[in-house]
């Protein structure tokens, strides 16, 4: 029916059409008009195209107005910056090399120059690497020459110098290049091009704002449009401000982030110290680590509040969190908890369990800078931070799948690896990280899904720790939890050898353990157990209730699988096979082992 009104909150294109045409149907000038048969549908359609033009472009302004509707990273780094929250730029991964140098004479130093290149590769691939310092390598009383610790980055240093002017209102100071790491920005600033005095500029970024005076040398660093960065100087009242004719000068590195990551040999690219490899050994003390990628967009919208209420402080676990997922980039998972709730209790301190991008764990001198140049500077002082690596549990699966030939359009081994695709993406996307739980139905599920041949699936969990000896041959007591309730009698372990030289497994026996004799990994029947020199047979204890395994006596002497640890396996209760993981745990899986996932397939015709 024909209307004088408009519906103004009708937004689509056809409804601003329909609308419109309704509108002027209802004027006496155009009761009898066919609007579809002329020249005016035309005109009708581009009213309703500008309409609609206008709503959606509204919409959008008003969707960037706010962090959490924000769709362009320009906005939310704008949003950011109004709660001084800075994304954090790609980060160039570090190595440290050591040296013995042996050089001709005895002078009294030797310097490693600032820019020395070294290159490595990964998998065939070249990457470069560069001192971003000059180290200083004097002789020893003894005579010798030796530099330990010297940090090699991945990257290219660059260069950029900037000459002020004053005149010029829109001048911009931008660093030219992406893939910057802005924690290896260097700015100085000299007076002009006939007086060389040259200062050096802090970041400004990383001091409390209230304290900077006027005549304090800093500058600021803030992203701008294409994720390339902007340098901003004082204004005389926060900051020292700048004259015309000042030269600036900006260095950095660019790197490939986390494409260098565990580079371990290193290989001088030219001299070193004015010396050739025949002159030094270069060994390497740690392993390339730290690379990062530049911060996502959802990550900043879902950090930058988070910072914003720690104000770098760390007083709550989402303190703990905020920060350290800021600071370190390539943390890819982190947990935090309180000592009043680790086993046993520790009261007074707050325990971090992080793993990195890629790896299972951090380094000692990687967790040693997490906490020296990180939460030094922002924990509480009456807490203790302890940072610990994650305990992976390994999950093994076996299932049984029933499928109907039919109705298969690929062969058995297609679908077997199809659905051997399908429990690692469960793996990989609901797992592999702190606080995520295995769930028995969702894999079923997952595996039922998996082509529509597959009629059913019977599926059985089993999960292992595994015991890295601190040192073979020496007595140690080991605790795991494996939070669940545990099927009596089913733990079994790799084989080992003990001090008589006899291989033996790890078996549960009525809620003890006890070190059976194997022969070639198949526990003897009747069982033989090894007997301590106290004459008794008791290696631990398993509670079946808490699945929680103490082994209080135990000494292997070699591990017979050539491996550096010893696999314990355990089987779930069939009342409950989901896993909950506690405090630092992580659920996973070894895709170098063939018992993680086990597929047996059963053709089925129904006929």
């Amino acid at each position: 029916m024909a209307s004088n009104k408009l519906q103004i909150t009708d937004l689509e294109f056809d409804q601003i059409k329909s609308n419109l045409k309704s509108y002027l149907s209802a004027q006496t000038q155009f009761q009898d008009y066919d609007f579809e048969g002329s020249g005016m549908s035309v005109l009708i359609d581009m009213l309703a195209y500008n309409t609609h033009y206008t709503g959606y472009y509204a919409n959008m302004l008003g969707n960037e107005m706010f962090m959490d509707s924000s769709s362009l990273r320009e906005s939310v780094v704008s949003h950011a910056k109004h709660l001084n929250v800075m994304p954090t730029s790609v980060r160039t991964p570090t190595a440290k090399l050591d040296f013995t140098f042996t050089p001709a004479g005895t002078p009294t130093s030797l310097t490693i120059a600032k820019d020395t290149k070294f290159t490595s590769s990964i998998n065939g691939v070249s990457y470069k690497f560069v001192t971003n310092t000059t180290t200083s390598v004097p002789r020893s009383a003894t005579g010798t020459y030796t530099a330990t610790g010297v940090e090699i980055k991945e990257g290219k240093i660059l260069n950029k110098s900037y000459t002020v002017n004053a005149s010029d209102t829109a001048q911009r100071f931008i660093i030219p290049n992406a893939n910057v790491d802005t924690t290896t920005l260097s700015v100085t600033v000299q007076n002009s091009s006939s007086d060389s005095t040259v200062y050096t500029y802090s970041n400004g970024c990383n001091i409390d704002v209230t304290t900077i005076k006027g005549t304090d040398k800093v500058f600021f660093l803030q992203e701008v449009e294409s994720q390339k960065y902007e340098i901003t100087f004082g204004d005389g009242a926060v900051g020292k401000q700048l004259s015309d004719g000042n030269i600036i000068f900006i260095e950095y590195i660019v790197t490939g982030g986390t494409l260098a990551n565990k580079a371990s040999t290193f290989t001088a690219s030219g001299s070193v110290a004015g010396l050739t490899s025949a002159n030094y050994i270069l060994t390497t003390s740690t392993d390339a680590t730290g690379g990062a990628d530049i911060q996502t967009t959802p990550s900043l919208k879902f950090l930058a509040p988070k910072l914003y209420q720690a104000q770098k402080r760390a007083t709550t676990k989402d303190d703990y969190k905020a920060i350290l997922l800021e600071q370190r980039p390539d943390i890819e998972s982190i947990t935090v908890y309180g000592g009043e709730d680790a086993d046993p209790v520790q009261y007074g301190k707050v325990f971090i369990a992080v793993k990195p991008v890629g790896s299972a764990s951090f380094s000692t001198a990687a967790k040693t800078a997490i906490k020296t140049d990180i939460l030094k500077s922002s924990n509480v002082v009456t807490v203790i931070p302890e940072l610990i690596d994650p305990i992976m549990y390994y999950l093994l699966i076996e299932t049984t799948v029933n499928y109907d030939p039919v109705t298969n359009l690929t062969n058995e081994n297609t679908l077997k690896t199809n659905i051997n695709t399908s429990i690692q993406n469960y793996f990989q996307t609901n797992l592999e990280k702190f606080d995520q739980k295995f769930r028995y139905s969702k894999l079923v599920q997952d595996i039922d899904n998996t082509n529509n041949s597959v009629r059913n699936n019977k599926t059985t969990v089993k999960y292992q720790q595994r015991i890295i000896p601190g040192e073979l041959g020496l007595t140690s007591t080991y605790t795991m939890n494996f939070n669940n309730v545990i099927t009596e009698g089913s733990i079994v372990s790799t084989s080992f050898t003990a001090s008589d030289g006899i291989t033996y497994s790890l078996v549960d026996v009525g809620g003890i353990i006890k070190v059976a004799k194997t022969t070639s990994g198949v526990v003897d029947s009747p069982a033989v157990y090894f007997t301590l020199p106290d004459g008794t047979q008791n290696q631990g204890t398993i509670d079946y209730t808490t699945g929680k395994v103490v082994l209080n006596n135990f000494n292997p002497y070699t591990i017979t699988d050539a491996t550096a640890n010893i696999k314990f396996t355990v089987t779930p209760s069939v009342n409950n096979n989901d896993i909950t993981p506690l405090r630092e745990q992580i659920l996973t899986y070894d895709v170098t082992d063939t018992e993680s996932i086990v597929i047996n397939m059963v053709a089925e015709t129904i006929i």
